[in-house]
């Protein structure tokens, strides 16, 4: 029961530990890479709150000094190493990195576990339990709070009062017909459009707002929302919301921010492919905005601050080089390779 609560103590303060570490690595990559705001900016970001499940089981408790029966405070002096590494570690068949503590005959032990020594075993033990309780508790809570979401998303009646807007975008029709995507028009939902649920293909739109869309910002709006169906993203922001309930005490919730601002510019960008021009998402956009400054909108559709949308519209209409956009793409390729290997798959802080 020690080395269990003392195992649950690791994982608390350690995963708060490698979380700010690869955070700060994670941006410095982005910086020294330039990597701008949209799809791999915002996987990039996704990898710390990744990383913070795959730890649990990146333990190498063979190694565990407490396992042995050695106090690491109790080590002859000069005897405790900080090693900060690039190498092979034991378990990891590629070339990868690491922040452990060492102490001597090759064992390792944590900040935790040097922080322990001054509490109470009992005292370990109840906090253990108070902490795997409460990331049940609100993990359990995030699934409820989801399901009525989805079931009061699910009592939505389309709004047949208007006629259904034709789509004359080719491409987008065609992507309609073979994703089987389908867009219900409702008027008790104000603000802007969304999507909503693990594997949706049902876009959500107001017909207030969509009575103030012109034809071709109605399907630039389309082509944006089909674009976060095809790369799943409603998925992937449940998958972090899941882990955020249950490492409940890192704070992840302005790094998510930060992802799905990169997922929303991402949409924007590659709504090109479909022929719609950018100076008509950008209308929309900003339409999508002023009805979200009067009505406060669903959880998980896509909120607007001024901030994002001057942002949005801004990279909308900067125009880049195919010649950038190939050294862009390479940089990029190479900054994810990097940071998989060396910062994901490093070992920061565990023993």
């Amino acid at each position: 029961m020690d080395k269990f609560a003392l195992f649950i103590f690791n994982v608390f303060l350690n995963s708060l530990l490698a979380f700010f570490t690869t955070v700060i690595l994670i941006e410095g990559v982005i910086f020294l890479f330039r990597i701008r705001q949209g799809r791999w900016c915002s996987f990039l970001r996704i990898l710390p709150i990744l990383k913070l499940p795959f730890d649990v089981f990146y333990y190498n408790f063979s190694r565990w000094s407490y396992a042995q029966g050695i106090n690491p405070l109790m080590c002859e002096e000069g005897s405790r190493i900080l090693s900060i590494t690039v190498g092979y570690f034991e378990r990891s068949p590629v070339i990868t990195s690491g922040i452990q503590f060492t102490a001597p005959g090759s064992l390792t032990f944590s900040v935790a576990d040097a922080i322990s020594y001054f509490f109470n075993p009992k005292f370990l033990i109840a906090f253990s339990f108070l902490l795997v309780g409460c990331s049940l508790t609100f993990l359990l809570r995030k699934i409820f709070v989801y399901n009525q979401f989805i079931a009061s998303l699910n009592e939505l009646q389309e709004d047949k009062t208007y006629k259904q807007r034709r789509i004359r975008n080719a491409k987008i029709n065609c992507l309609f017909r073979k994703k089987r995507v389908s867009v219900i028009r409702v008027s008790n939902i104000n603000g802007s459009p969304f999507v909503a649920g693990i594997a949706s293909k049902v876009i959500y739109m107001p017909t207030s707002l969509e009575q103030k869309l012109t034809q071709k910002e109605y399907e630039a709006v389309l082509a944006h929302e089909v674009e976060h169906i095809r790369r799943k993203d409603t998925f992937i922001r449940f998958i972090l919301d899941v882990i955020g309930s249950v490492f409940w005490w890192v704070p992840t919730k302005w790094l998510q921010k930060r992802i799905e601002e990169g997922q929303e510019v991402a949409c924007d960008l590659k709504a090109k492919r479909y022929g719609v021009f950018s100076v008509d998402l950008a209308s929309a956009i900003c339409k999508s905005a002023k009805e979200s400054l009067h009505f406060s909108n669903y959880k998980m559709a896509q909120y607007l601050t001024k901030h994002m949308m001057y942002k949005r519209t801004n990279i909308l209409l900067q125009s880049s080089t195919k010649r950038f956009q190939a050294l862009y793409f390479v940089l990029s390729c190479f900054a994810v390779f990097f940071s998989f290997l060396l910062i994901f798959l490093g070992r920061f802080w565990i023993f």
